[in-house]
């Protein structure tokens, strides 16, 4: 079967169901107080399983991403259902193999890295960072939390080089 309108490609569909009092002209939140969020031009809207017309001079407008407004005064009963249709792009992303973040990166765990040589700097506080292999902590580092550094079997062998047994 065919599908004539949007497409949404990349993303996620979420529901709000409001039912009106009254008189309302505009809804921000869906019955169980969720606040609504859309992608502007990327929505629909029912009311009382009537698909409505968005836009300025129709239906109603959904021009901000938390509220639809420009409605006629809705009656007591009223089902309001919006779809929110939530569209992202993969270019706001960081590749896996090299890329930049601008900002703080926060984790919730451990970083580990498993290349060879990898030049550090900055602030980390996290619970753990591990560092397994060669690296450079250049400038002012500060760590709060654990800082491991290469393995017990490095630090052996480190000490075998510096001291060895006497012949």
């Amino acid at each position: 079967m065919s599908y004539i309108g949007n497409d949404l490609r990349s993303g996620r569909s979420e529901t709000y169901v409001f039912t009106a009092s009254g008189d309302e002209t505009s809804v921000t939140a869906s019955d169980d107080s969720r606040a609504i969020n859309y992608t502007v031009g990327w929505e629909r809207v029912w009311l009382n399983g009537v698909l409505l017309v968005g836009g300025s001079g129709n239906d109603y407008q959904a021009t901000t991403g938390n509220s639809i407004t420009g409605l006629a005064a809705l009656s007591a009963n009223d089902i309001l259902v919006l779809e929110a249709n939530h569209t992202f792009s993969v270019s706001d992303s960081v590749p896996r193999s090299g890329g930049t973040f601008d900002g703080a990166v926060i984790f919730d765990g451990s970083i580990q890295q498993k290349t060879t040589t990898q030049n550090l700097s900055g602030t980390y506080s996290t619970e753990q960072l591990f560092l397994n292999d060669s690296y450079t902590l250049t400038g002012d580092i500060t760590v709060s939390g654990h800082l491991v550094l290469g393995t017990l079997a490095d630090a052996v062998e480190a000490v075998k080089a510096k001291y060895p047994k006497p012949e």
